[in-house]
């Protein structure tokens, strides 16, 4: 098996246990996220733009739901249900991390930091701009990309260290690419 592009052999591909070690992985790693984005936040507020995160503008602009009319609170607090959003996307892409790296390895070069530069490149940088959640590159300040950019590398490395210790344990079996009788298990 050699190359970037290279296949895992399918007999050693665990497609159910993908899926549910990325659920667990997308629940988990989402409040990695957003835990980075408490020393890097996201948006700086500044330019007069329409300050919504692109979650919020997602439900709103493209699915009609208004997440200003569906708040709830827990523990004296007021909770908007848009950070519920973060949990589906994460789940969205723990579930598609973990199931592309039953297939394709390289997907989880370093630790999944690759995966994660990937997703902010694709989404946030090309993707939100193209669907109007986001200006372009050229006009926001260079710690919003910046955050997204640590905070999507922590996201994916977390799914990947609990994906690959999941997996493993589950499964009792080094993960798809490694040889079973390698010193390496």
């Amino acid at each position: 098996m050699k190359g970037f592009f290279a296949l895992t052999e399918p007999k050693r591909r665990r497609y159910g246990v993908a899926l549910f070690v990325g659920i667990i992985a997308g629940i988990m790693s989402a409040f990695v996220k957003w835990g980075a984005e408490v020393p890097l936040p996201p948006r700086t507020f500044s330019g007069g733009r329409d300050e919504f995160n692109p979650p919020f503008l997602f439900l709103r602009d493209y699915l009609g739901i208004d997440p200003t009319h569906t708040v709830y609170q827990f523990s004296e607090h007021i909770i908007n249900p848009v950070h519920i959003t973060h949990i589906i996307f994460s789940l969205v892409f723990a579930v598609g991390y973990c199931l592309v790296a039953e297939v394709f390895p390289k997907v989880k070069l370093w630790q999944g930091a690759l995966a994660g530069i990937i997703a902010t490149v694709a989404v946030h940088w090309i993707s939100f701009p193209l669907l109007g959640l986001s200006p372009s590159l050229a006009n926001i300040p260079f710690d919003e990309y910046l955050s997204e950019l640590v905070g999507h590398i922590f996201w994916f490395w977390a799914i990947e260290m609990i994906r690959r210790d999941l997996r493993n344990r589950i499964t009792h079996e080094p993960d798809a690419e490694v040889p079973l009788n390698s010193p390496y298990r």
